[in-house]
C-alpha cells in the first residue's frame, strides 16, 4: 500500500475513535502517528528472519499510542544491521 493511502486509511480509522500507528521507512507520511523505521522498502519491521527485532518494532511502535498526546512522527532508533 503506498504512504498516501496508508495515510488516508489511518484517518478514517482514527474518525471512527480507533487510534492508529503507521510504520513508514520515507518522511512525509501524512497519518495521524507515524513511526519512522530507517529500513529499507518493504522491510517495515527490520532484516528477515529477526524474529525478536520484529516483535521490538512492533512493541515500541504500539507504545506510541500511549506515548504521544496528540499526533506526530517518531524516529525509532533501530538499526539495518545487513
Amino acid at each position: 500500500m503506498c504512504h498516501r493511502s496508508v495515510g488516508l486509511v489511518s484517518r478514517a480509522i482514527e474518525g471512527e475513535g480507533i487510534p492508529t500507528v503507521t510504520l513508514a521507512m520515507e518522511r512525509g507520511v501524512e497519518a495521524p502517528r507515524v513511526a519512522f523505521v530507517p529500513f529499507p522498502y518493504n522491510f517495515p519491521m527490520g532484516e528477515p528472519d529477526r524474529r525478536g527485532r520484529h516483535r521490538e518494532v512492533a512493541l515500541a511502535a504500539l507504545a506510541l499510542l500511549h506515548e504521544l498526546d496528540e499526533p506526530g512522527e517518531v524516529d525509532l532508533s533501530f538499526g539495518w544491521r545487513r
